[in-house]
C-alpha cells in the first residue's frame, strides 16, 4: 500500500492518533469495556499516573475513547466505538 494514496492517508493518519505503546495498550485493554482509572492502571504495567492522564485526554480529544463522570471517586473511562470497527 503507497501512502501517497487515500487509504495510505487514512492509515498514516491512524497511526499518528494511536502509534504510541501506550495508547494501543489502553486501546486493546479497554476493549473489553470500561474500567475505572486505578483498574486501568493495574491492568497495563509500567504506565504511570500521568503518561496515563496525558493518553486518554489524547484518546478523548481524538474521538477515540470517553470518560464517564460518576458522583464518586475515582472516576470511570470507557472507549467510544470505533470507526474502523465494523459491526
Amino acid at each position: 500500500m503507497c501512502l501517497q494514496t487515500e487509504d495510505g492517508r487514512a492509515v498514516r493518519d491512524l497511526l499518528d492518533l494511536v502509534g504510541d505503546k501506550w495508547s494501543l495498550l489502553i486501546i486493546a485493554t479497554l476493549r473489553s469495556g470500561r474500567l475505572r482509572f486505578s483498574e486501568l492502571q493495574r491492568y497495563i504495567p509500567g504506565v504511570s499516573q500521568r503518561m496515563l492522564t496525558l493518553k486518554l485526554r489524547g484518546l478523548e480529544r481524538d474521538g477515540l475513547g470517553s470518560r464517564t463522570v460518576h458522583a464518586e471517586v475515582p472516576r470511570a473511562w470507557s472507549t467510544t466505538s470505533q470507526p474502523w470497527d465494523a459491526r
